[in-house]
C-alpha cells in the first residue's frame, strides 16, 4: 500500500508515494533532511542547490563506504567458511 510521505527542506515541503514499509521510507526522509543540514550548515556550499549536491556526495560517500565494508566482510565471511570447511574436510 502506498503512503505519502512529505520531506521538508529549504522551507518548501515535497510529498511523494511511498511504497513498503513507511518508517523506512520516514528514516530516508530524515536522513536526507539531516544531511542537506549538515551540508548547509557548513557554509561551503553558498546556494540551495549547491547545498543540496554537496549533501547528495555525502550520501553517495556514505553508500559507497557502507557498501565497500559490506563487500571486505561478505570476503572475510567467505575466507573463514573457506578454512572451515578445508578444517572439517582434513579431520572429518
Amino acid at each position: 500500500m502506498d503512503r505519502l510521505i512529505s520531506i521538508e527542506l529549504f522551507g518548501q515541503a515535497y510529498t511523494f508515494r511511498a511504497s513498503g514499509q513507511v518508517s523506512q521510507a520516514e528514516e530516508v526522509t530524515n536522513y536526507v533532511a539531516g544531511e542537506v543540514e549538515k551540508a548547509r550548515a557548513t557554509g561551503e556550499a553558498p546556494g540551495k542547490l549547491d547545498t543540496i549536491i554537496l549533501a547528495a556526495l555525502n550520501i553517495a560517500n556514505d553508500y559507497l563506504e557502507l557498501r565497500r565494508s559490506r563487500q571486505d566482510l561478505v570476503r572475510d565471511i567467505d575466507q573463514r567458511c573457506k578454512i572451515l570447511i578445508e578444517h572439517i574436510d582434513a579431520n572429518g
